[in-house]
């Protein structure tokens, strides 16, 4: 039981890696870099969509290690 408790939260995780890579990704597409960095609301939300899928990927790598 306690395996598939674990095997559904990396699942979960996985998910959730997807979809902040998706959000980045998206998001860095359809502006450039240059117009990013000079508005404050648009780089605060790139940095938060960083942090999003560092904490995705780190959360996913815990998971898989205690595996």
């Amino acid at each position: 039981m306690k395996q598939i408790t674990k095997e559904l939260r990396i699942i979960k995780l996985r998910k959730e890696l997807k979809k902040a890579r998706a959000e980045y990704h998206s998001f860095m597409s359809v502006r450039p870099l240059k117009d990013i960095d000079s508005s404050y609301s648009l780089t605060e939300t790139m940095r938060r969509l960083e942090l999003n899928l560092v904490n995705a990927i780190n959360s996913l790598n815990k998971a898989l290690k205690r595996k």
